[in-house]
């Protein structure tokens, strides 16, 4: 069985500062994201226990500054299956970040 799921769509839209809420396909304890070249700012990640469910930010430590340049990190999960990212800033254009969840 891998350690690892299949890399999905994290989307933040134009003009925007969230994704679409993403289904990793099982809980995970870690998410490794790639994000591309961004409107400076911080990303996060908000968790809910369920689809459709509150979506609730996951600690203060998983915000990562951002630059102009593309970035790739692994984010401590702790066991949740459904994400979003969250920018600080709007967006200037469509920003797709992959992520993936990761087991230990």
């Amino acid at each position: 069985m891998s350690l690892y799921g299949s890399w999905v769509a994290a989307t933040i839209p134009d003009a925007d500062t969230t994704s679409a809420e993403v289904n990793l396909g099982k809980d995970y304890d870690f998410m490794e994201i790639q994000i591309p070249t961004v409107t400076s700012g911080t990303l996060k990640v908000q968790v809910a226990e369920k689809t459709g469910g509150t979506f609730r930010d996951l600690g203060a430590s998983f915000t990562t500054d951002t630059t102009t340049g593309a970035y790739h990190d692994v984010w401590k999960l702790g066991g949740y299956q459904f994400i979003k990212v969250v920018s600080s800033a709007t967006q200037g254009a469509e920003r797709l970040i992959r992520v993936r969840g990761m087991r230990y």
